[in-house]
């Protein structure tokens, strides 16, 4: 397998290129680093925030675990579905962990719960694990706490945990700690217009094993979201059609017909909603593994043929202005992408750190 050398060329065919909002920028957080740290408890009362408050020193101020101030935790006015906990991070932190009590030497505390997150503290969406939106186990006395470890881990600035279920001896009551780290993926705006061009440092590329993962979040139903092709009929892209994530990839048909290496596969709905959503391509030889959120399916690509030939360069955001005009009236992304990776190489991080050529 060959890897593009260092310092790959990174153009940038747009006009107007800019970060999306987030709160903040910086370099790759590095994989040495364990996100595990506490993200709730050393934050204000201010930052805790709930549906009703029992009275005032249940307030959501005191969920905090294993603290004691007030009465020993949140617990809501009334204790039904509708109520909720919240937590705003500060900024967007990543979350790899959630951990629950009861209220302190009480007989209220919370079973079952629902988490939900959000970037803005308006659109919130439910955490899914297994392909479902999950439902946590909490706990069965006041005192112990459960830690549950995120399965696949969520990017959030806000964080809403809703009771389920809860102790048939008392009420709702809830203390809460969240773990995490610091979010540090530079985020990028496709405005539809132009693309990123990772470009190898040699012509022409035969690859054996990929690994292709970022995120993206858009309102828009359909936009070519990565591309790559060569001169011998391989490609690879990965789109958005109709609100559902197409991955299609041709290691080679020859040029009899005998052999089609096309292969097409759809994932996911309703992806034009404004979230967050994050996908891995894992290809060894003709075996792919293509995820979106917690969701993976495996197969196996048609043709003979465990080679990906690509010539120049592979693009992110729609399709390249060079090369064959394979377009066919596809659109270009329009929305935001971030913790782009392509064989190791950050290609967020490149595009933020380096100069760039600019062309329309």
């Amino acid at each position: 397998m060959h890897r593009p050398a260092q310092g790959p060329a990174l153009v940038l065919s747009v006009a107007l290129w800019i970060f999306c909002h987030v709160n903040s920028v910086h370099g790759a957080l590095p994989t040495s680093q364990k996100c595990d740290e506490a993200l709730a408890s050393p934050l204000p009362h201010t930052a805790f925030t709930s549906s009703s408050v029992f009275s005032n020193g249940y307030a959501p101020g005191y969920a905090k675990l294993n603290r004691r101030g007030g009465a020993g935790g949140w617990s809501p006015l009334d204790s039904d579905h509708y109520q909720w906990l919240q937590v705003d991070l500060g900024s967007r932190k990543q979350v790899s962990a959630i951990a629950t009590q009861g209220r302190y030497s009480s007989s209220d505390w919370t079973t079952r719960y629902r988490l939900l997150y959000s970037d803005t503290g308006r659109n919130w969406k439910p955490y899914h694990q297994d392909g479902n939106i999950w439902a946590f186990s909490g706990n069965s006395n006041s005192e112990s706490s459960v830690r549950h470890e995120l399965q696949q881990g969520i990017m959030a600035r806000f964080l809403r945990l809703v009771p389920l279920d809860w102790s048939e001896e008392g009420r709702i009551g809830l203390r809460v700690e969240v773990y995490g780290c610091s979010y540090w993926a530079g985020v990028i705006n496709f405005d539809g217009q132009g693309v990123i061009s990772y470009r190898f440092k040699v012509k022409k590329m035969k690859i054996i094993k990929d690994v292709i993962a970022l995120r993206f979040k858009t309102s828009e139903s359909d936009g070519v979201i990565l591309h790559g092709e060569g001169q011998q009929g391989d490609y690879i892209t990965l789109e958005l059609r109709m609100a559902k994530l197409l991955l299609q990839i041709n290691l080679g048909s020859n040029q009899y017909g005998s052999i089609l290496g096309h292969t097409s596969v759809t994932t996911g709905s309703l992806l034009d909603d404004n979230h967050w959503h994050a996908v891995v391509i894992e290809r060894y030889r003709r075996n792919v593994n293509f995820s979106l959120d917690s969701h993976t399916q495996h197969f196996r690509t048609n043709g003979e043929f465990d080679h990906l030939d690509l010539d120049y360069e592979l693009s992110f955001g729609g399709m390249p202005y060079s090369g064959k005009p394979v377009g066919g009236g596809r659109k270009n992304f329009k929305g935001c992408m971030e913790s782009i990776n392509y064989n190791g190489d950050n290609i967020t991080d490149l595009a933020r750190r380096k100069k760039l050529d600019t062309s329309s």
